[in-house]
Formats: C-alpha cells, structure tokens, sequence
C-alpha cells in the first residue's frame, strides 16, 4: 500500500511540475495569435477610418466646390447679357 501511495503521490508531483509548462506554451501560443489578430484589426481600423475620411473630405469639398461653382456659373450668365447691351 505504501508503493502506491508513493506512486501516486509521485505521479500527482510530477504533473504538477508538468502541467505549468505546458500551460506556458499554450499560453504563449495563445498570446501571440491574439496580438497577431490585434495588430490586424488595427491596421484594418487605420486603413477604413483612412478611407471614410477621405471620402468625407472629398464629398465636402465637391459639395462646396459645386456649390461655389454654380455660383460662378449663374453670375456670369447674368453678367454677359449686360456686356451684350
């Protein structure tokens, strides 16, 4: 009975020893895929917030630009009749 007693206590011991190790790995394995995966997601969120600015920018310029040109445009339309007289 002692033998066994020995022999699981000796097994049980050893698993413990065992079992933080692999636990490192695992979790080493799991801290690098999820920095990976982190690192991704923001070059992605860098790369839309890039994009939706930009089209922000662009629809506020052209806008603004359309806006100013037909400005222009009715402006002059209304000045070449005088010049005409």
């Amino acid at each position: 009975m002692k033998t066994l007693t020995a022999l699981t206590l000796a097994t049980v011991i050893t698993l413990g020893f065992a079992a933080p190790a692999q636990a490192n790995n695992i979790t080493d394995s799991l801290t690098e895929t999820v920095t990976n995966q982190l690192a991704e997601l923001a070059g992605n969120i860098k790369q839309q917030a890039k994009a939706s600015l930009e089209k922000t920018a662009t629809e506020l310029f052209f806008a603004t630009g359309t806006e100013q040109a037909e400005r222009y445009v009715v402006k002059a339309a209304e000045q070449t009749p005088a010049s005409k007289k």
